[in-house]
């Protein structure tokens, strides 16, 4: 199991015969594209925090030989100040 506290959680997944079904940790607050249309425009600080806990979440899934395959907005949970 992937742990960073910028990763969203996978706890368990389940197939049937016609689905796949993936347990994930529940995030509140919606995603960083929720947050940008929110605000109109983000501090330099808070971008620069924003920044450092994607590159960080990467970096990590990138050491365990993963690569994101769906990289935008609406997939980035924004952390918790």
């Amino acid at each position: 199991m992937i742990k960073h506290p910028n990763v969203v959680r996978l706890y368990e997944t389940l197939e049937t015969d016609n689905s796949y079904y993936m347990v994930m940790e529940l995030c509140h607050g919606g995603d960083l594209l929720d947050r940008i249309c929110d605000k109109k425009r983000l501090a330099e600080r808070e971008v620069r925090r924003y920044t450092r806990q994607i590159l960080s979440a990467v970096e990590h899934l990138h050491c365990q030989g993963i690569v994101h395959r769906e990289f935008k907005q609406t997939n980035k949970k924004p952390a918790k100040k």
